[in-house]
């Protein structure tokens, strides 16, 4: 009696053990393989040590994350994870693209790039033709110290770069121990801009038109999908009413598409619509990869399009040398979410934004295409968000306030998540980027942009009297 009632609670526990696994395997899969890319991008991109990746960058995300287990395969370059010895998941690291999480319950994985030569930038001149230090007056070098500084051991900023442009010249820079001015870091959703950067100069090619219907193959399959009639602007500004779950939380739409999905741009065109286009506004990660497969689409279908193009359209004539734009293993850029770069060279992107797609006289996006994206979304109803780009407008709501209520009404700006930012205020003439590790509210961009901006008034007023 005593073994059949063991036997029978052995298999309750096991039945139970099985339901867990199963119920909540899709969930602990996708935190391993958020490690595992983070990992592997922090290591071979921006070269943090895995600890400290692990540390900050991880534990910013889910204290659960610091429980993973990993492991470094030099030779393979491939980095593994699993959670409590189980769901193991590998992302590996290719030259040129970054890295790729491995399709889970597979161990290898081939991204083959030809990568283009080094870009070779002068040392002599100075920022942005060259990499020459800049001539620190000093002035702001009490904000951004502050900036640095950990003001709530709770929420840890874990600043890692400021770097300051006015009236097209870098005037302050600051960075965290082991980050260097040329240190890829990441951008997650300011990655966005870029994509639309990227869409620009497709337009002015004329391989792209905006108002046309978006090219998505999986809307033309069925005969009146409505979906089919969704333009590539309506994509561009989030209206195009698409469901999307962006909650960084355990198995949403956004973390299933990151850590599991293969293709991110086929499982994001898959959503059914929960609205008319433009009838609604919905922030979506999804969205934006959509358009990164419309852009590997029009350049050939292939990796190694999107990779020359971009390397050779956008980053290399503003003399951007440490841009990685990472793919999934379909071969599609996560043009959402997983593009590295160091401060300055974001730096180059954003004073190319402030002059309007023009670089040392070469006009190299469609006149007013920046005018474009930092038009407000009529569908948001608070004039918070252009084409893939923030706006920091009075919003229609007089209840309602501004993003950066202490900064100009004509502030915009490339975000990302952990206080990744790229500040544009052109009536200041201004460029302000600033990187970190920092979960939370608490990356203190405001308060330091606002000061920034404080100071080079002053010194104006100075210089004139």
């Amino acid at each position: 009696m005593l073994k059949k009632i063991a036997l029978g609670l052995a298999a309750i526990v096991f039945v139970g053990l099985a339901y867990a696994y199963f119920a909540y395997g899709s969930v602990a899969r996708a935190g391993s393989g958020y490690a595992a890319k983070n990992l592997c991008s922090g290591y071979y991109l921006s070269g943090f040590s895995p600890e400290d990746v692990q540390g900050q960058a991880l534990r910013g995300a889910s204290e659960l994350l610091t429980q993973v287990s990993y492991s470094v395969d030099e030779d393979r370059r491939r980095v593994t994870t699993s959670l409590f010895g189980l769901f193991e998941r590998h992302a590996v690291y290719t030259p040129g693209v970054g890295c790729t999480l491995v399709p889970d319950g597979e161990d290898e994985l081939t991204m083959p790039v030809n990568t283009l030569p080094a870009l070779e930038v002068s040392a002599e001149l100075a920022w942005p033709l060259g990499t020459a230090a800049p001539e620190a007056s000093g002035a702001l070098d009490a904000i951004l110290d502050a900036a640095f500084e950990e003001i709530d051991p709770e929420l840890p900023r874990d600043t890692k770069a400021v770097v300051v442009v006015h009236q097209g010249n870098l005037v302050a820079e600051k960075y965290a121990e082991g980050v260097k001015t040329d240190t890829p870091l990441i951008g997650w959703s300011m990655t966005k801009s870029v994509t639309a950067l990227t869409v620009g100069l497709l337009v002015k090619d004329g391989v792209l038109d905006i108002e046309a219907p978006a090219p998505v193959p999986q809307w033309q399959v069925e005969p009146g999908d409505p979906r089919a009639a969704i333009t590539l602007d309506q994509l561009l500004r989030m209206s195009s009413g698409l469901k999307f779950e962006e909650t960084y939380t355990a198995a949403t739409d956004v973390t299933r598409m990151l850590s599991l999905e293969t293709d991110t741009a086929a499982f994001a065109a898959s959503m059914p619509l929960d609205g008319p286009p433009d009838s609604i506004w919905s922030y979506s990660s999804g969205t934006t990869n959509i358009i990164s497969g419309i852009v590997k689409r029009s350049l050939g279908d292939t990796l190694q399009g999107a990779y020359a193009y971009s390397q050779e359209r956008l980053f290399r004539p503003l003399d951007i040398r440490t841009a990685t734009i990472e793919p999934d293993s379909s071969g599609n850029f996560i043009g959402s979410s997983y593009m590295y770069a160091s401060a300055r060279d974001w730096a180059r992107l954003g004073q190319f934004m402030l002059q309007d797609g023009a670089w040392e006289g070469e006009q190299l996006l469609p006149e007013g295409w920046v005018d474009y994206l930092i038009t407000p979304t009529p569908a948001t109803n608070a004039n918070l968000y252009g084409a893939q780009v923030w706006l920091n407008r009075d919003p229609d709501d007089p209840d309602e306030q501004r993003q950066f209520p202490s900064l100009p009404e004509d502030a915009y700006y490339m975000g990302g998540y952990q206080g990744q930012i790229v500040l544009v205020i052109p009536s200041e003439e201004l460029v302000i980027t600033r990187f970190g590790f920092t979960p939370g509210g608490n990356d203190g961009v405001e308060e330091m942009a606002a000061a920034i901006v404080a100071e080079l008034a002053a010194g104006k007023e100075n210089a004139v009297e």
